[in-house]
């Protein structure tokens, strides 16, 4: 019986016992005969989603069969009724020091014996596969001192930080922020971004390091400047070149070229532990089709379903469709927040309208701690579906059966068939949901082998100069050094300072420099300044940052330094969410929705003033520093207010609490209760301490409850 002929009878299996014989001899023919692999493994799958429809001796084949085609963890609740053989398979497969009961399945036993020989593994296998036990059967076996674990979002490190707390709170040592220490009494887990891992200084005797998402060494993996796939590489570089053992993990790649120099086994495995159904609808990108389909399939699916869209733009009109056609009732467990959402930032913001109907949306504009208050929400039940972008695809666990891919793009670029295959990767979850259902609503992409390349390890040139820039000698190629000396001949600058700001590219620091000795009696007043500018000499510098840095800020309507001045002294003087979200609404150019205002100025606190101006403003500080060092005069230092802004003006203390699920307004509120601290750990004593006096505080019902789940999980 073909494999499709299987799949179909399973999903219309009833009580007849001799369909249901003849079901389970498909089934095991398919296991025996292992060609193609994942076939038998599948309709095992399919089968155990029956279970309850086989009587006893049938599920006693089926247990034997899930045994054979290496699924050990579907055993545990059926333990009493399977064979000896089938319970010494099982016991050799289970999990010490994690959690009780806990078993590998085939692929990832096989990955932890490797990494427990000393083998360096690159693994490529599906989301649903459970590569992270792995990482915590490792720290388990404490034969790691120091370990560093590389993630590609906050997101994931608040993730992880809570799985490794909950399973190793007494014997590790959880870092995740500058201020934060190592113990010598525990193993340290360095939980980083690939930027922070630069950051550090204390990683030089690490024994194991992990990267996940692995595929983001890839230059080409980074839509902007492919500055974080720089990042990664030189972060990767860092570890790798000490000695420290790597384990490298991530989604559906064939290949990957440049690791000459490391000895490693590369696993690429299409092993699953859910089966998943893909539905495509071809629907055209313009017109009504998609709305309507997507309205159709909510009020049909009653279990917990991703919604995909784009950007934070699309999923806001997503939003907003749900919001007024999806026929969604209020929700009582969310009024609090929404109300919250309403007050702190506005009213008419898609994301608070949303969720008081039992609808969450996840994208890169909402804050970190909204965000994951949300995936708390939805994957204990509470609501059943999240609007998101790929910031929750990128590596977010949730308790998922549906996915609804609404558009087939990140972004404005069509997707390929790896991020197709990575989206539908979130539908089905181990142990929950064992099929997992994908609605394609466009035409799907066309299938194509992803292979990645680590550019330390292929060098060209094309090999991007801030990658070079911050290479030993001894890693360069001979027509890397020739690019590097002819960078590093310009008089104005100097090496360091050119390395220094390796991210932004040698010809506009040399434009920037060029334009300060120009000016100069003018730039000598602007840019010597320590600590906090006056208002000419913040729009001084926030000229050269529209001139020469920021290409995109007119996305958020900004075409001049004062205008950017203005964005900054908004959050600089109010601290005030609701008011600068407010202007946002009263200054929105026609045709835009309140909403949308409001997500262009959430999306410009966390990409432009969280992050990218703070580094421009850094930059230009150490041109300046050199320009005029180099002529006697004393520079300015620009290093505070662009830590301020990083930090939105705030305690950067009270901020890191953002990633631990506190948000600032919170945090800001209780201030007095845990400031001042002397780093971060000292901080969160204090919150724990804290926590049983919640009740007598000037805090909403919201607040209070955010902040037991948040500080229950430090």
């Amino acid at each position: 019986m073909r494999y499709e002929v299987v799949k179909e009878r399973l999903e219309r299996l009833g009580e007849d016992s001799s369909s249901r014989i003849e079901l389970l001899q498909a089934i095991s023919v398919a296991v025996n005969r292992g060609n193609p692999e994942w076939e038998g493994r599948d309709l095992v799958i399919r089968a155990l989603d029956k279970f309850a429809l086989f009587g006893e001796v049938e599920q006693s084949l089926l247990l034997s069969m899930i045994r054979a085609v290496g699924l050990y963890p579907y055993i545990t609740p059926y333990l009493d009724g399977i064979s000896i053989s089938d319970r010494l398979a099982y016991e050799v497969h289970r999990v010490d020091g994690v959690e009780a009961g806990m078993v590998f399945h085939r692929l990832q036993a096989h990955v932890f014996s490797l990494l427990m020989q000393g083998r360096n593994v690159v693994l490529s296998a599906s989301t649903s596969v459970g590569k992270s036990l792995v990482i915590d059967a490792v720290l388990a076996q404490e034969k790691f001192r120091k370990i560093v674990v590389i993630v590609p979002t906050i997101a994931l490190i608040d993730e992880t930080r809570r799985r490794l707390v909950k399973r190793f709170k007494q014997r590790c040592n959880v870092i995740t922020h500058p201020t934060q220490e190592a113990d010598d009494a525990r193993v340290n887990v360095y939980l980083l971004t690939q930027e922070r891992v630069l950051q550090r200084d204390d990683l030089q005797d690490v024994g194991f390091f992990v990267v996940d998402e692995f595929y983001k060494l890839d230059l080409c993996s980074d839509s902007e400047t492919g500055s974080r796939a720089i990042d990664l590489s030189l972060a990767f570089h860092k570890l790798a070149r000490q000695g420290a053992q790597f384990y490298l993990l991530g989604p559906h790649i064939q290949n990957i070229h440049g690791l000459d120099a490391y000895e490693y086994n590369f696993i690429p495995s299409n092993f699953s532990t859910v089966a998943v159904d893909v539905e495509y609808f071809n629907l055209p990108t313009n017109g009504d089709a998609r709305k309507d389909k997507l309205l159709e399939l909510c009020r049909k699916i009653a279990t917990p379903t991703l919604i995909y869209s784009q950007s934070p733009a699309s999923a806001n009109k997503v939003a907003q469709l749900l919001i007024e056609k999806g026929g969604f009732s209020p929700l009582a467990q969310t009024q609090d927040i929404a109300q919250w959402i309403a007050k702190e930032y506005h009213p008419q913001w898609n994301v608070a309208k949303a969720i008081s109907l039992g609808i969450a949306i996840h994208h890169g504009g909402v804050p970190r701690a909204l965000q994951q208050y949300f995936v708390k929400l939805f994957n204990e039940g509470t609501i059943k579906h999240i609007i998101c972008t790929s910031t929750m695809i990128e590596g977010v666990n949730t308790s998922a059966e549906n996915v609804i891919i609404y558009d087939r793009r990140v972004s404005n670029t069509p997707f390929d068939f790896f991020t197709f295959k990575n989206i539908s990767g979130r539908a089905g979850r181990m142990n929950r949901y064992f099929i997992g259902k994908v609605y394609m609503l466009e035409a799907p992409p066309e299938e194509k082998d992803l292979t990645v390349d680590y550019p330390i390890g292929l060098q060209n040139e094309d090999s991007p100069m801030g990658l070079l820039m911050k290479l030993e000698p001894e890693y360069l190629t001979d027509i890397s050094r020739q690019r590097l000396d002819r960078a590093y001949a310009t008089p104005l600058l100097s090496t360091a300072t050119l390395v220094e700001n390796r991210h932004i590219p040698v010809d506009r620091q040399i434009e920037i420099a060029e334009s300060i000795i120009r000016n100069l009696a003018v730039s000598r007043r602007m840019l010597t300044w320590k600590g906090n500018p006056e208002q000419n000499q913040l729009e001084y510098v926030c000229t050269l940052v529209c001139d020469h840095l920021q290409t995109k800020l007119m996305d958020y309507g900004i075409i001049s330094g004062p205008q950017l001045a203005f964005h900054i002294n908004s959050i600089r003087m109010e601290k005030d969410f609701s008011a600068y979200l407010q202007n946002a609404i009263d200054t929105n150019r026609a045709g835009t929705t309140a909403s949308e205002a409001i997500n262009l100025r959430l999306k410009f606190i966390r990409n432009v003033l969280c992050y990218r101006l703070p580094r421009d403003f850094m930059a230009i500080s150490k041109i300046q520093a050199d320009v005029f060092t180099q002529r006697n005069i004393e520079p300015g230092d620009f290093s505070f207010f662009s830590e301020q802004m990083e930090n939105l003006f705030h305690d950067p203390l009270l901020t890191a609490l953002d990633e631990y699920g506190i948000p600032t307004q919170v945090s800001t509120r209780i201030k007095s209760s845990i400031l001042p601290s002397d780093n971060l750990n000292d901080l969160l004593n204090k919150l724990r301490h804290l926590a049983i006096h919640l009740d007598g505080m000037q805090l909403s019902p919201f607040e209070r409850n955010i902040m037991k789940w948040a500080i229950a999980e430090m």
